[in-house]
């Protein structure tokens, strides 16, 4: 279990633990302890925690630790953009980082390019002592941070051409479908929005308004007498007769 920055991909110092027996939640709290002592957090900067069952981990967090933490630190949470798609749908508008205000384009799954490197050593290091597993493991994890830091400077100035770009891009796109909604309605949108993400760390099931609304249906209804089908299909919801025509749609192909 390791702690590194979401934004830069370097570890925590400290925060590389053993997990003696599956992954329990108390090896994750000594870890996420430790990042937070040696990386000197700011309670007035807060601070984001992207993992993997964040869901389930989080509810409980400050019931466990939360007098060992900085006083005033809020902690806020999200799953990696490769883990939630996994969840249930509801995790997806909670914990996205796409729905975060101040989270920016971040996938939240630096950890699993950093495993592919450490894989390959940590093999070498299941026979030896606990002492010389930790100084092999610290070396490997240092001269990754300190690569990376090596590299910091060519590796922002790249991704800032590539957000410049993409920020004009997506301005024109927002542009567009801000131009093609109802006036009233988009109002009704943004305060819908406003509202929720101020409110969403003490209750994150108020972003389930992200997720589609189902409208109940207005049109003609079918004779039942005449059309036997007709009264099933009135009974399953929308959901369902999309699937029906996705199956229709991937048979004839």
């Amino acid at each position: 279990m390791a702690v590194a920055c979401a934004r830069h991909g370097c570890y925590a110092p400290n925060a590389l633990v053993d997990l003696f027996k599956s992954e329990q939640q108390k090896n994750v709290d000594f870890a996420i302890l430790r990042a937070v002592e040696t990386t000197h957090v700011d309670p007035e900067q807060g601070m984001m925690l992207m993992y993997d069952i964040v869901c389930q981990y989080i509810i409980y967090l400050l019931e466990r630790i939360g007098d060992q933490l900085p006083p005033g630190l809020n902690i806020d949470r999200a799953i990696g953009m490769f883990h939630v798609h996994a969840h249930k749908e509801q995790c997806f508008f909670r914990y996205a980082p796409s729905f975060i205000p101040g989270a920016c384009v971040t996938c939240g799954e630096i950890l699993e390019s950093l495993w592919a490197i450490l894989n390959g050593i940590s093999p070498s290091t299941r026979t030896s002592t606990l002492a010389h597993r930790a100084e092999v493991l610290d070396d490997h994890a240092c001269d990754s941070n300190h690569r990376k830091l090596l590299g910091m400077t060519k590796f922002l100035i790249r991704r800032y051409k590539e957000a410049s770009e993409n920020l004009e891009v997506a301005e024109q796109y927002h542009e567009k479908l801000t131009n093609g909604a109802d006036p009233q309605a988009l109002q009704s949108w943004l305060q819908e929005i406003e509202q929720a993400e101020k409110s969403r760390l003490v209750d994150p099931a108020v972003m389930d308004l992200y997720g589609a609304r189902v409208g109940r249906r207005t049109g003609p209804v079918t004779d039942t007498a005449t059309d036997p089908s007709a009264g099933e299909e009135e009974t399953r919801s929308a959901t369902e007769l999309w699937l029906e025509m996705a199956l229709m749609v991937e048979e004839k192909q």
